[in-house]
């Protein structure tokens, strides 16, 4: 596999969403969305995976412990996720909140003297992936892969997806969601996430596409309401700092995974 070619088109109710992956998890979950779609896998039951394959796109090729590192992985793709104000694909029914998982069954099995995963992907979710419109292209390798955190593994999915805007405000709410940081009591102080936000951001301008993305130094009425100002791309001039549009544009939010 040629690296510049590993990207993935990742629907934005799941890069909008909350998230509580962990680093592999994220790496698992992406490395099992990008299969799926190279190989139009949208409608099978299952599908097997060489090891050689999947520890290269959870950028595991230098870890001696990988097999337990896929395993963590993976394992937390089957746990459960809701989903609020969700239309299935499958049925066209909108719900108010529904609850599934990303997998539902992996296993590791030996064939021919080489190892491979048996995935079984849920339905639901490869139907949400299959729809052509509401997506982010990511770059999978290298630049997701060399992000050492999953919140700055998180961040830079996020604002991939607003990479049209020139800034966009965030609450502090609202930050916190999509971080899955909503019980740290840490980060209910608006210095400490600011300072947990620019570690990611700083690494995000070394390690991928983004060169540009810095947290605006806040007003005192931002400060008071805790309101976050994120530049993202100098060259737009599209702004996003209407709290009611940011919940429209991420209406189906990932609540918990």
């Amino acid at each position: 596999m040629r690296k510049k070619e590993i990207t993935i088109h990742k629907k934005n109710e799941i890069v909008r969403g909350g998230d509580k992956l962990s680093l592999m998890g994220k790496r698992a979950l992406n490395s099992v969305y990008y299969l799926i779609q190279k190989n139009n896998l949208y409608d099978v039951y299952k599908f097997k995976v060489r090891f050689s394959v999947l520890r290269e796109l959870m950028g595991l090729n230098e870890n001696n412990d990988y097999v337990d590192r896929m395993k963590e992985g993976l394992r937390e793709l089957m746990e459960t996720i809701e989903l609020n104000n969700w239309t299935n694909p499958l049925d066209g029914v909108t719900y108010n909140w529904y609850a599934t998982r990303f997998i539902n069954e992996v296993n590791f099995k030996k064939e021919n003297d080489e190892w491979f995963a048996i995935i079984e992907p849920n339905r639901t979710i490869t139907g949400l992936m299959k729809l052509k419109e509401n997506f982010t292209e990511l770059q999978l390798i290298p630049a997701m892969n060399k992000l050492r955190t999953k919140y700055a593994m998180k961040l830079y999915e996020f604002f991939k997806s607003f990479e049209k805007f020139r800034y966009i405000d965030l609450p502090q709410d609202y930050i916190l969601r999509i971080l899955g940081l909503q019980d740290v009591k840490t980060y209910n102080s608006y210095y400490e996430l600011k300072r947990l936000l620019e570690r990611q951001i700083k690494e995000l301008n070394k390690k991928t596409e983004f060169e540009h993305l810095k947290l605006i130094e806040p007003t005192k009425e931002m400060k008071k309401e805790k309101i976050y100002r994120f530049l993202i791309n100098p060259k737009a001039k599209k702004i996003l700092k209407d709290r009611k549009k940011i919940e429209e544009m991420t209406a189906s939010l990932f609540k918990r995974f």
